[in-house]
């Protein structure tokens, strides 16, 4: 399918082919075609009994890897992996290609292909009798496409019909590519036929934008020997094989520079070098190193991790840049070095969006032709639990076109979509051209992995921006009738796709003290239980229980009434029913909070440690004494019964001047210097409900009462 923007008609080109030989390339490779009296001879192989049905193929998309069974001898190294493109050709890379299709060879993009018939397919529509077919022993492994039509703007979207087959010959290492019918036209006659290495910058094309005809066949042959000595090594990924873009959070976990330089040569190299550095969006250098590689074979690679860390701050973009370097007579430089996109973001924020896109798009946007066609982007969070709570988009302009909005999650095979996690439909009155956010019918939370964003049309001419500037995330897709494959302009587009996240939503209430209660109080009549409260999540509470209990006494409850506590906010809970002390008992008096969803129990209980003791009673004749009297220092108390007692001191005017408890076993020695020179009368009480009240004087430091 073709995008809006790439949509040009050309004059028509119906020429059949009729060269008889072509090449050869730099490596050596020279094809010859059935015309020829010693080419290759047409004759089709029909595998649609004996092969497999590929499954998956859609518009403008590849599936695979397929293993073969044996190695395939191609340019000066071998490839067991292939995948099969929907558009009529097989790589040994993986990779996208659609239209327009570039000239062979070009270096960049996706390399290390054959196009047996490189044009816009179409495996989708009603009625589409399309299919593909895949062979493979030992000795040969075969692709058939079996009466694929090109894709049309116009219903049923597609249009001709196309019958080709590519033999991969694992004895000969030759590539044959059988024409059992042609018909049709293809938007633009974008058409190419040919083969190229995974250099890029070595290849052999057979035509580019001419049709072949019916029972027609074209080979390729491999040189018995080549006399070019490839010298080549890239920079192959930096950070993981995907080389996608990374979200961090600001502050977070620190960042150390991994890249990967893979030989892709067919000489071995030695004492080259790789360098990585981490830059800001100002072109700052952040972080730099280099390391030597003593020797790397031929199809070898080597993952290095660059001393030094970077703390990710301030939020904004970054970009990681891997460069190759150091061969002498390299043969290819422009795949040597590699870029990956790192996105900072402010994870502490009430919201935030996680998105690859700059401020800037570039005016022109993308849209499908026939208005049925989408984007996506494949989005990791920085940290988990993530809860994101809407999408966000910029539409460049729209002219009465509807569109939806969908999350999914990446649970599919390979980690592509799988489960459909949300779906907003907007309609052309709210598809309005500028940034939007579109909330999630529900929020999602995100535990691991990561989710696909995704826009999709739902009629002609409304049009998503593009970020055109570097860095790029790699981390885009198109999509057409739900068939998802990598964004062919990946490597020079983003779109402004994002997702907006919210802290993850807690509730967390707990008691963290009382008020008037103190470790080791003694209590001995009807006392109030007051508790604080203090919300301890990041969403208001309300509608929880607090309840107190002393020992493993009855439990007290109450329901919060009040307004919701907002994040933080402490309160002051009051009960309604009073503790009453019904033993003589040291315990725990302990309150607690319960409410639905709590996220964690640990704070939800503050204890305190009472004595308490029942009846009161007034013994005057315990047979208590103080001595000295007058004291100075020291005023020794004789006479209390082992246990748990209570003192209060009160002036000659009933002043209260001094209270503490102790437990007593004998004599109790007590330091009394700092008081002042006068009469004082002091109160004893037990745990068991025994009281004294004594009088004495206290003494200057001579001794003499005044």
């Amino acid at each position: 399918m073709k995008r809006t923007p790439t949509l040009l008609l050309a004059a028509l080109l119906t020429t059949p082919l009729f060269a008889a030989q072509g090449g050869p390339d730099a490596y050596g490779y020279i094809w010859k075609d059935s015309n020829e009296p010693d080419g290759p001879v047409f004759s089709w192989i029909d595998i649609t009994t004996t092969g497999t049905l590929i499954q998956g193929l859609g518009d403008d998309n590849v599936v695979g890897p397929y293993v073969m069974s044996t190695d395939m001898p191609f340019y000066w190294y071998g490839r067991k992996n292939i995948w099969i493109g929907s558009n009529g050709y097989i790589a040994f890379n993986g990779g996208n290609i659609a239209s327009p299709f570039p000239l062979i060879p070009t270096g960049g993009g996706v390399n290390d292909y054959v196009a047996g018939m490189a044009s816009d397919l179409n495996f989708l529509g009603a009625g589409n009798q399309g299919r593909c077919y895949l062979y493979d022993n030992d000795n040969l492994t075969i692709i058939a496409w079996v009466g694929v039509p090109f894709w049309s703007p116009t219903a049923p979207t597609y249009t001709g019909s196309n019958t080709f087959e590519i033999i991969l010959n694992k004895l000969d290492s030759t590539i044959t590519v059988q024409f059992l019918e042609q018909t049709g036209l293809t938007q633009n006659n974008d058409l190419l036929l040919g083969i190229e290495s995974v250099a890029g910058t070595i290849g052999l094309q057979h035509s580019a934008d001419v049709y072949p005809v019916g029972n027609y066949a074209i080979r390729y042959y491999m040189p018995p020997a080549s006399t070019l000595e490839v010298l080549d090594a890239i920079s192959n990924w930096n950070t993981d094989p995907s080389n996608g873009g990374l979200f961090r959070s600001r502050n977070g976990q620190s960042f150390q520079m991994t890249a990967n330089a893979l030989n892709v040569g067919n000489t071995e190299l030695n004492g080259f070098t790789m360098q990585a550095q981490l830059l800001n969006s100002v072109n700052t250098v952040l972080l730099n190193a280099t390391q030597v590689i003593g020797a790397l074979p031929p199809g070898l690679d080597t993952t290095i991790t660059f001393p030094g860390t970077w703390m990710p701050n301030p939020a904004g973009t970054y970009r990681l840049v891997s460069t190759v370097g150091g061969i002498a007579g390299e043969l290819v430089t422009a795949n040597n070095q590699r870029t990956q996109e790192i996105v900072v973001v402010d994870t502490t924020a009430a919201t935030h969006t996680l998105s690859y896109h700059g401020a800037l798009d570039n005016g022109v946007g993308i849209s499908w032709n026939g208005g049925n066609g989408g984007v996506g982007v494949y989005i990791k969070p920085p940290y988990y639990p993530a809860y994101a709570t809407a999408t966000t988009i910029r539409i460049v302009s729209n002219a009465g076109s509807a569109y939806t909005m969908k999350v999914y999650d990446d649970d599919g095979v390979g980690g592509l979509p799988g489960t459909l996690l949300d779906s907003v439909y907007i309609a052309p009155a709210q598809a309005v051209a500028g940034d939007q956010v579109i909330p999630l019918n529900t929020p999602i939370l995100i535990p691991s992995g990561g989710v696909y964003v995704q826009w999709y049309m739902l009629g002609a001419n409304i049009v998503i921006a593009v970020d055109a500037n570097p860095p790029f995330s790699l981390r885009t897709y198109e999509v057409i009738d739900g068939v998802w494959a990598e964004y062919r302009d990946r490597e020079v587009q983003d779109f402004f796709l994002g997702l907006r996240l919210s802290q993850v939503p807690v509730l967390d209430v707990g008691c963290t003290g009382f008020f008037g209660l103190t470790d080791g109080q003694d209590i001995g009549g009807n006392t109030a239980v007051r508790a604080w409260v203090t919300n301890f999540g990041n969403q208001p509470a309300g509608g929880f229980a607090v309840h107190y209990r002393f020992g493993s006494g009855p439990i007290v409850s109450q329901n919060y009434a009040g307004a919701p506590l907002n994040p933080a906010q402490q309160t002051l809970i009051t009960f309604n029913d009073y503790f009453v002390p019904t033993s003589d008992v040291t315990d725990n008096l302990c309150a607690w909070t319960s409410l639905t969803g709590d996220a964690s129990a640990s704070n939800d209980t503050a204890c305190v440690s009472l004595h308490t003791y029942v009846g009161i009673a007034e013994l005057a004749t315990l047979g208590v004494s103080l001595a000295p009297v007058p004291a100075n220092d020291q005023l020794r108390i004789d006479g209390l019964p082992d246990g748990r007692w209570q003192l209060e001191i009160l002036d000659a005017m009933g002043r209260l001047i001094r209270q503490q408890a102790a437990t007593v076993s004998g004599t109790w020695n007590m330091d009394v210097s700092a008081l002042p020179v006068g009469v004082y009368r002091i109160l004893l009480t037990s745990n068991r409900g025994v009281s004294a009240r004594r009088s004495w004087c206290s003494a200057d430091r001579s001794g003499a009462l005044r």
